[in-house]
């Protein structure tokens, strides 16, 4: 399939070699709700594709009754004027519409569409919930990274507030280097208190996204490079009209076109072959005879009369309401396309920006090591020790955060690819 060409499978989550969002996704499609709700909307499109389906049918019925009544004393012989009756009735009735103006098969096929779809809908939503899942997932766990970062700087300015101190003891460094020392460690501890609040806050949108309770949902902890699968960018344009929105902007456009067959069906007669059969008698003792039959058989013919702009405006709002699903059709489409190029730019530019970041990093570590040693051997003050320790820790949380934007890129690639959809295989 097209989806296999490009490196892109339902279970897309796994090239990341990630056992936790593999776990996190497998509850994803059991728990969660907008999903369910999803799932519903589908089961009424198909519900109502049964309701259309069943009315090019046949439509049998039976009826039974049990009157009593009074004859008129004007009308009626003397001898039953004004005379009192039981009337049992029993029979069914058969009633077929000819569906010469494809009405009816305009109706199925619209309902078809619909219920499709509604199908479409929900791999729709299934791949948005996914990607939305694993770019949170991938959000909090570059921010652990970015807080393992911050506590590694907090331990190291620990050190340097403690040999600072002791420099200034020995007569070897002045009270304003140690007060800095001091300084750099509150700030960077600040910083790291800083990240809990939006890390308890990604943690509770996952909690959501797995219908589960905030309170009771937690994920420990822990130091994140993860593995970067690499999406093959030379891509088919045909993958652009596999994505479930564009299936579903299509299969409405489809829903649209056949209800202008309704509608213009609208201006011819409604033919329908109709029979019913029974037995009706004022005796129960004769209810089953041959003289208490009745039926009635024929054709019967409506046909619309003096409807003023009725059908006219019906065919004018249906033409319109296709006007507006082509209209939307094409915009989601173009939207793919951009979705795709967008998602192939970013990644491009953030392959480039990681390298210049690691080489930051080393840059700004081997710059804080000279600085140290050079403070150490009393050439310079910790003001420049400062300034490097800064430099430093700035570079590591940026590279983290570059590496961070480059997973959620890659998420956004395989969401604009469709996420594994294949219409074809559905």
């Amino acid at each position: 399939s097209t989806s296999k060409q490009l490196g892109v499978s339902p279970s897309w989550w796994k090239a990341f070699r990630d056992p936790t969002l593999n776990s996190l996704q497998s509850q994803l499609l059991g728990q969660n709700l907008d999903l369910a709700a999803a799932y519903a909307r589908q089961q009424q499109a198909l519900a109502q594709l049964g309701i259309s389906k069943a009315n090019a049918l046949p439509q049998p019925s039976a009826n039974g009754s049990l009157t009593r009544q009074k004859t008129s004393r004007v009308g009626f012989d003397a001898a039953d004027a004004g005379e009192y009756f039981t009337l049992y009735q029993i029979g069914a009735s058969l009633s077929y519409e000819l569906d010469f103006w494809g009405r009816v098969r305009r109706l199925v096929e619209a309902s078809k569409a619909d219920a499709e779809a509604a199908g479409y809908a929900v791999e729709d939503a299934r791949v948005s919930l996914q990607t939305q899942l694993a770019r949170q997932y991938f959000a909090l766990r570059f921010l652990d990274a970015e807080m393992a970062a911050l506590s590694g700087a907090v331990k190291t300015r620990q050190t340097n507030v403690k040999i600072t101190n002791d420099r200034l003891n020995a007569g070897l460094s002045t009270e304003l280097d140690a007060a800095r020392a001091k300084s750099e460690l509150a700030n960077t501890q600040s910083e790291l208190l800083a990240l809990k609040g939006p890390r308890a806050q990604l943690e509770n949108s996952i909690a959501v996204l797995l219908g589960r309770q905030p309170s009771s949902f937690r994920l420990s902890k822990r130091s994140y490079t993860g593995y970067l699968p690499r999406i093959p960018a030379g891509l088919p344009a045909a993958l652009i009209y596999r994505r479930p929105d564009v299936a579903v902007a299509e299969r409405k456009l489809a829903a649209a076109t056949a209800r202008i067959g309704v509608a213009k069906a609208e201006r011819y007669p409604k033919i329908s072959l109709t029979g019913s059969g029974g037995s009706a008698s004022v005796s129960t003792s004769r209810f089953t005879e041959q003289v208490s039959q009745i039926y009635s058989v024929g054709p019967s013919i409506s046909t619309p009369l003096f409807q003023g702009k009725k059908i006219k405006s019906g065919i004018l709002f249906s033409e319109a309401k296709h006007e507006e699903a082509l209209a939307n059709f094409k915009k989601i489409a173009l939207v793919a396309i951009a979705d795709v190029e967008n998602s192939l730019t970013s990644l491009k530019a953030l392959r480039a920006e990681t390298a210049a970041r690691k080489s930051s990093v080393t840059a700004s570590s081997r710059t804080y090591d000279l600085s140290w040693q050079s403070y150490k051997e009393g050439n310079t003050s910790y003001l420049d020790v400062a300034n490097a320790q800064r430099e430093k820790l700035s570079a590591e949380r940026s590279a983290v955060r570059t590496r961070g934007r480059q997973f959620a890129a890659t998420v956004q690639l395989i969401q604009a690819l469709g996420g594994g959809f294949s219409k074809g295989s559905k």
